[in-house]
């Protein structure tokens, strides 16, 4: 995946040592079954769909004991799906990105050898989250992380909906508190990068940050940028509709102060 585009038969036949009709052969039965896309394009190459890139990632975590059972699909986005399942925690939530797969369905034929295929940055996507959760959980709500493989990440399932579901009773208190947990984040040196009302959950208990695969970390050149971007989002979306009016400078100020 991190050298070609399509995987050529040829490497996989000596990874393998099996030989290249049998090779083609399975390849032909898991593209009838949308695993893989096979093309031959000056050699015979291959490459996961996000089906068999997600079947391959949830194979692993359970041949390492992180996952015993799938349950029931939670949501389906352009960028993930959504899975509740049953792990050594207890009931969890396993999160299958799939960032960049239509932009790259668009320019595929054009591509050949050297060229990064789309699973390549659902990988991407996963580690990033995975490793913005690990960092930042302890210190900000976020679901707790478990584990993550391929283009899955495992993770705590919390009961909560999406903020954008609800009413609010509260909302300049509700306010406040995802500016404080924005401000905790700065101070872990990770900004989100796509705050919005829907990768923020709540319940009677509070609220928790979802959705990090575009988070920078403080030191970056575009990190403030993303900051007032995240920050702009909020103050927007109170504004809109709940006719609360916070200074932008301000709020900066508030997030950024040590």
């Amino acid at each position: 995946m991190w050298k070609y585009e399509f995987v050529p038969v040829d490497l996989l036949e000596k990874d393998l040592q099996i030989r290249s009709e049998k090779v083609e052969h399975l390849l032909r039965e898991l593209s009838d079954e949308k695993v893989v896309v096979n093309r031959r394009k000056g050699y015979f190459g291959t490459s996961f769909t996000f089906t068999g890139l997600s079947l391959y990632s949830i194979w692993r975590l359970v041949e390492r004991g992180e996952v015993k059972m799938l349950g029931k699909l939670m949501g389906e986005g352009k960028e993930s799906t959504v899975y509740n399942c049953l792990t050594g925690y207890g009931e969890s939530v396993i999160k299958f990105h799939r960032v960049g797969h239509p932009a790259f369905k668009k320019v595929k034929e054009k591509r050949d050898y050297g060229t990064y295929h789309f699973s390549v940055l659902a990988v991407r996507s996963a580690k990033n989250e995975y490793n913005a959760l690990r960092r930042l959980y302890g210190y900000v709500n976020v679901p707790r992380p478990f584990a993550w493989e391929g283009n899955a990440v495992l993770m705590e399932l919390i009961d909560a909906n999406e903020l954008y579901r609800v009413k609010l009773e509260n909302p300049e208190h509700v306010l406040d508190l995802i500016l404080d947990e924005v401000r905790e984040m700065y101070r872990a040196g990770v900004i989100h990068g796509d705050l919005s009302q829907f990768n923020i959950l709540i319940n009677e208990e509070g609220i928790w940050i979802i959705d990090f695969p575009q988070y920078v970390t403080r030191d970056s050149e575009i990190s403030e940028d993303f900051l007032l971007r995240d920050l702009n989002n909020m103050l927007n979306y109170f504004r809109k509709n709940y006719g609360i009016e916070k200074d932008i400078n301000q709020v900066l100020m508030f997030v950024k102060k040590q």
